[in-house]
């Protein structure tokens, strides 16, 4: 980015921030998420060159996304771009969907092949790709490519020189076929329309060696690269100034879905998305144990349209998306300006409970250790543990919920939202801060949103800058 483009920015965002703090938001320009995307050509070069030394011969096959399929099944937003096409190839709207890529690591000449129906040039200029088909010769060269390439005659050789360099790369041995599956297929439905060619694969041919693309991709997207992590950033910045936002606003009287729409009108004041659905809810007169039964429940939970009355807490979860990199935070604050007495001693314990384990956050240890600090603690705190439902967190990147091993220890350039909550008395209280893995430990990204109950009471005591009712009342969703 040039000088002239970063200054621009920083004046646009001090300006957009003050009016937040300072009175009512105005409509304004948003800031494009089209400002972060540059660099994504260059990143998705090195990713695509990195995959392909990943893979142990044959070809690998990304799809984009087709309409029919869902995004994954905890998240109730809209995505119908498919995360591993994107991240490979810094196309995000590929009309209509099913663009594919093929790499193909032995290949002589052809080694990345776009198959789209955008624009060629654009699509080059997108992706840094050299070579674009039209989608519909994807098919064409996949079928020649299946046969040996020692059995193609000197004419075909010259005649189909993508199809004829696919088969040379994918060799005489068992073809090697890596691909992107849907991270969650529910049986009881149809094959989504993106996996009927390899149906149709399986069944011309018994040579194809099918691969999860995934096992070879995950590892890439959990160590997130300087373009990740920009987007990222900025998706915790915007995430921060809803939330805290959405913080000021709660009072009595209000409505779940008001606060709720406090938050996201933020986000889309800055050109942000939602990572999913912003949830708002009461977190006081509850049952000890949270759970949801069905996805079908959950999602009417976030959906809740609750009364706020006074002395309650009110919980948020939620997390702006900037292209497709989403944060993922929660806070609870009081209804007053001040915690009760009680509120405040579940508040505290949990938060110590969320300090120590983000403490403890550093290359090398587990997941499993890092849950085994919170359980402790909330177990010595009374039986707290009882009530921590969630588990100590997940990674964060281009799914809230990112891919990756839950096993093995942590590495640097990992992302974490360390989730901590407890129900007791009927009062819960929950936690959730985004952090970066480092070299020699950990940077807490999500430290500057308030937490400590002085902040948290402070920042109760000032006005918000968003109207809730006024947004509702003029169309929030």
């Amino acid at each position: 980015m040039s000088a002239r483009k970063a200054s621009f920015l920083s004046v646009a965002l001090v300006v957009l921030f003050s009016a937040l703090r300072t009175g009512p938001v105005q409509a304004q320009t948003s800031l494009p998420a089209l400002e972060y995307r540059e660099g994504h050509r260059e990143a998705a070069i090195e990713r695509r060159a990195e995959l392909m030394q990943r893979m142990e011969g044959g070809l690998a096959i990304i799809t984009s996304a087709d309409r029919s399929q869902p995004n994954r099944y905890e998240f109730y937003v809209d995505d119908t771009e498919n995360h591993d096409f994107v991240f490979l190839t810094g196309i995000y709207e590929a009309e209509p969907p099913g663009s594919v890529l093929v790499l193909n690591p032995g290949g002589a000449d052809y080694r990345e092949v776009l198959y789209t129906d955008l624009d060629p040039d654009e699509a080059r200029r997108l992706s840094g790709l050299e070579h674009v088909f039209p989608r519909e010769r994807f098919l064409e060269h996949l079928s020649s490519a299946v046969s040996d390439f020692r059995n193609l005659r000197i004419t075909q050789l010259r005649f189909k020189a993508v199809a004829s360099d696919l088969a040379r790369g994918w060799g005489d041995d068992d073809k090697i076929l890596y691909l992107n599956y849907p991270r969650f297929t529910n049986l009881a439905e149809p094959s989504t329309g993106r996996l009927a060619f390899v149906e149709r694969l399986q069944k011309a041919t018994s040579e194809i060696d099918l691969r999860d693309a995934g096992d070879l991709l995950d590892p890439m997207r959990m160590i997130l690269d300087d373009f990740a992590m920009r987007n990222l950033q900025r998706a915790i910045e915007i995430t921060g100034e809803g939330l805290m936002e959405g913080m000021k606003a709660v009072r009595p009287g209000l409505s779940t879905k008001e606060v709720m729409e406090t938050v996201d009108y933020v986000y889309r004041l800055h050109g942000a998305q939602l990572g999913f659905l912003t949830g708002v809810a009461l977190a006081s007169d509850l049952n000890e144990v949270l759970r949801w039964e069905t996805t079908a429940e959950e999602e009417a939970a976030r959906k809740g349209d609750a009364r706020i009355g006074e002395g309650m807490l009110v919980h948020f979860d939620t997390g702006a998306r900037m292209n497709h990199y989403s944060a993922d935070i929660q806070r609870t604050v009081p209804t007053g300006d001040r915690f009760t007495d009680h509120q405040r001693h579940v508040y505290q314990t949990v938060l110590d409970v969320q300090k120590a384990v983000i403490a403890a956050v550093r290359p090398g240890i587990t997941w499993n250790e890092l849950q085994e600090i919170a359980v402790s603690m909330l177990r010595d705190a009374g039986g707290w543990d009882e009530s921590y439902t969630y588990g100590i967190g997940h990674f964060i990147g281009m799914e809230v919920h990112e891919h990756g091993d839950y096993v093995t220890p942590l590495q640097p350039g990992m992302v974490l939202a360390i989730e901590q909550g407890a129900i007791v008395d009927g009062t819960r209280v929950a936690f959730e801060d985004d952090v970066l893995v480092t070299e020699d430990g950990h940077e807490w990204l999500t430290r500057f949103i308030p937490i400590e109950i002085g902040e948290v009471e402070e920042l109760r005591r000032q006005p918000s800058g968003v109207d809730p009712g006024g947004i509702v009342r003029r169309g929030g969703r």
